[in-house]
This record gives structure tokens, sequence and C-alpha cells, in this order.
């Protein structure tokens, strides 16, 4: 299973580039929020986040974060005060060689993945892609990309209640 903290940093990311992705088309294009979205559908950010790049970057930044690159490093049993290095120390010293070879360390969290929790999140990607495939049916991705924006009101009226919504999708919702 892929860790509650990363699947919410995954989605906030992605919710986040959308929002203002489809914030900016609305306000150099002066158009309702349904036609900057249809017009963000020509985009090469939207290209990007339906080829399922979002995930491939996050997805290869934890390959290169395998355990077994640290396994001789000075750094296993270096003193320190830094309580994130005491924590891979203690993941470094703990694991044998070939458990090593299978975790990966997502720094942005903390997070540790195995290979089975990679493949997790490239069968998310496979879902992602599939349903940004314009090709199927619009209004399913165009449903999406509103789930995606009301995500991201939704977590900025708990983070920055104050701060302008410029889509207003929850307002338009509720």
């Amino acid at each position: 299973m892929i860790p509650p903290k990363v699947q919410e940093h995954l989605e906030e990311y992605i919710s986040q580039e959308v929002y203002v992705q489809v914030s900016i088309v609305k306000g150099k294009e002066k158009v309702s929020t349904k036609s900057a979205i249809k017009k963000y559908f020509t985009s090469n950010h939207f290209r990007d986040l339906s080829e399922g790049k979002p995930y491939n970057h996050f997805i290869e930044g934890l390959r290169d974060k395998c355990l077994a690159k640290l396994k001789n490093s000075p750094m296993r049993d270096k003193q320190t005060n830094d309580e994130t290095i005491k924590v891979l120390q203690k993941k470094l010293n703990d694991l044998t060689d070939e458990e090593m070879n299978n975790t990966f360390w997502e720094i942005e969290t903390g997070e540790f993945f195995s290979n089975e929790q990679i493949k997790e999140l490239e069968k998310d990607r496979s879902d992602l892609i599939s349903k940004l495939d314009l090709n199927k049916k619009e209004n399913e991705v165009f449903e999406t990309i509103i789930d995606f924006c009301k995500n991201y009101e939704e977590l900025c009226k708990k983070k920055y209640p104050e701060a302008p919504l410029p889509l207003e999708i929850l307002k338009s919702v509720n």
C-alpha cells in the first residue's frame, strides 16, 4: 500500500499544477472556467499530465534513491543531530543487502518504498492516463480536471482560508 502521506503529497501536487494552469488560461483568455478547461486540453501541460509525467518524475526520483546506493556511505555511522538522517541511518543499519536493493527513500515525505509500492504507483499512473484520454469521453476528462480543481480549492480553504480562488469551483458546485 502506498503510504497515505505520499498519496496526499502526489494528489496535492497534481491538483495544484492543474489548478494553476487552468487559472492562467482563464485569466489570460477572460473566459469561463468551463472554457478555460477545454482550452487547457490543448496545452503542453495537459499533454504531459495525460501521459503520466508527474508520476514518471516521482517514480524516477524514487528509483534514484535506492538505499543500496548508500550501502558503503560514510554517513551510515556518522554522528548527527539531524532526526531525518538518524532515521535513514537506522534503516541502513537494520536492513540486509537484499532489503536495501528493494528499499527506496522518498525525501519530501520521509517515507520508504518497496518495488511493490512502486508498481502500485505505476498502476495509479496508468489509471490517470486512462482517465485523461480525450479520445474516450471528453466529459469524463472534464470531470476529472474539475475534481483536481475541487481538491485544490478544498485544500486551500483549510490551509489558506483567506486566499482568493480564481476558479471558484466550490461555489459553483455548492
